[in-house]
């Protein structure tokens, strides 16, 4: 059985230069959990999951797939780019198993649209995930996503930063953001959007870098909420530039209008 799974990671390393060396010794048990499709277990995130795919639209120009980094902007998609028709799928509380489960459990297929989003890992990494499963997680769903619409692009998000000083997790979470821009180089049709971790923390993440600050430490900036992890309104603009300017540069129009 795990012969099975570490071949797609030995393939992957035959073919595709830029995989890490070190991924072959990426811990089979935590790939596995990580790539399985779980239903979410927190009550909280089923019953938003319920009401997402319930509210699954006729048609849209663009999907947004992830956690509540994704899910935190659902109020504000609709004045934030009027002119586009944005299903956000994204569930407070996920991680890479539960939108594998998601994507099986809803009929996303008759949308189509001119882009798909993704930006998820947090959860996985705040719950011990190695970072190469993680990384090996975040392929699959892309993976998915390209079965699912062939034709469509898929930008995906960097993690961001996190935590009091802004360097929460910050070990595994660089590594799989390298593994994302790989991810973008090495696949058609699929692009990596890369968060400027020091700009979207307003400047404290450099700082609290090069002083080498107390984990301790409470920073600040308004582009998040004061728990240092999801994002205030002021964040969301930003990110929302971020994608149009990704979005401009890769697909060559702007989809988020």
């Amino acid at each position: 059985m795990w012969g099975w799974l570490c071949l797609p990671v030995v393939l992957c390393l035959l073919a595709c230069p830029e995989a890490r060396a070190d991924e072959v010794g990426c811990d089979p048990l935590a790939i596995d959990l990580t790539v399985t499709p779980q239903r979410t277990l927190i009550y909280a995130s089923l019953k938003e999951t319920v009401k997402v795919q319930a509210a699954r639209p006729e048609r849209a120009d663009v999907v947004l797939i992830g956690d509540s980094l994704f899910a935190g902007w659902r109020t504000d998609l609709p004045a934030a780019f009027p002119s586009t028709s944005i299903y956000d799928f994204a569930v407070g509380g996920d991680r890479v198993p539960s939108v594998l489960w998601r994507l099986e459990n809803t009929d996303l297929s008759p949308l189509r649209p001119s882009a798909v989003a993704l930006l998820i890992g947090t959860n996985d990494l705040a719950a011990g995930t190695p970072a190469c499963a993680v990384a090996t997680g975040i392929e699959t769903i892309v993976e998915r996503l390209r079965t699912l619409w062939p034709k469509t692009p898929v930008l995906v998000l960097t993690i961001p930063p996190r935590g009091g000083d802004f360097r929460a997790l910050d070990d595994r979470r660089l590594e799989v953001n390298e593994a994302i821009s790989a991810l973008g180089r090495r696949l058609p049709d699929v692009h990596a959007v890369t968060i400027d971790d020091d700009a979207f923390t307003c400047g404290q993440y450099r700082k609290s870098r090069a002083a080498d600050s107390d984990a301790s430490a409470r920073l600040s900036c308004v582009n998040y909420a004061d728990d240092n992890l999801h994002f205030s309104t002021a964040g969301y603009v930003v990110l929302g530039h971020a994608l149009q300017a990704a979005a401009e540069a890769a697909l060559g129009k702007d989809v988020f209008r």
